[in-house]
């Protein structure tokens, strides 16, 4: 179901999106903010695993590569 809503633009945006088809507006600016929401998600994500990173001791690769192995292992 689409929403019809007011934004504020600033005059940089405005240009942008001025320039665009006006059957295209729409979809242009749903297309970016599915685009930053993706991003800022993969940020908060980055910064969740950095803050545990920081938690957790550190694990030596040689570990890691023989943990991996034992999963594979039949």
């Amino acid at each position: 179901m689409a929403r019809r809503v007011n934004i504020m633009l600033d005059e940089e945006a405005w240009r942008v999106i001025e320039r665009l088809p006006r059957g295209s507006r729409s979809r242009a600016v749903n297309a970016a903010i599915r685009l930053w929401s993706g991003i800022s998600s993969k940020r908060e994500a980055a910064a969740r695993m950095d803050a545990l990173r920081a938690r957790l001791p550190a694990v030596a690769t040689e570990r890691i590569v023989r943990w991996i192995g034992e999963e594979r292992e039949p």
